[in-house]
C-alpha cells in the first residue's frame, strides 16, 4: 500500500502546472546577478508592442510591479496576452553610466493558466 501511495503522490506532483515553480519578475529584476546564466521561468501579461522581424522578437511582460524584456526566436505574442516564458537570464555588467537590466532569452513560451 506504500508503493501505490507514493506513486500517487508522484504522479500529482508531475501534474501540477509550471507555473507553481515560477521566480517572480520582481526577484529576477530586483537581484539579477543571483540569476545570471540561469534557466527561470516567468509568468506575466506582453505590455507595449512587441517588436518582430523576421521571425524574431523582443517583447515585454510585467508582473509584480516589475518588468522584464524578453527576446525570442519566435514571432511576438499579442500585447495583452498573459504567458509562462521559460528562458535563460542575461546579464551585461554595468558601465560608469548605466546598469543594464536583465533580460531572457526565450527557449519556451505557453499561455498562462
Amino acid at each position: 500500500m506504500p508503493r501505490k501511495a507514493s506513486l500517487l503522490a508522484a504522479v500529482l506532483v508531475a501534474a501540477l502546472p509550471a507555473a507553481a515553480g515560477a521566480t517572480s519578475i520582481a526577484d529576477v529584476v530586483d537581484h539579477p546577478d543571483a540569476y545570471a546564466n540561469t534557466q527561470v521561468t516567468v509568468v506575466g501579461t506582453v505590455i507595449q508592442q512587441p517588436l518582430g522581424y523576421l521571425g524574431e522578437s523582443m517583447y515585454t511582460i510585467a508582473a509584480d510591479d516589475r518588468r522584464i524584456t524578453v527576446v525570442s526566436g519566435r514571432t511576438p505574442p499579442a500585447a495583452g496576452e498573459r504567458l509562462e516564458v521559460s528562458g535563460k537570464v542575461g546579464v551585461k555588467p554595468p558601465d560608469e553610466e548605466f546598469t543594464w537590466p536583465p533580460v531572457i532569452r526565450e527557449s519556451a513560451r505557453q499561455p498562462a493558466p
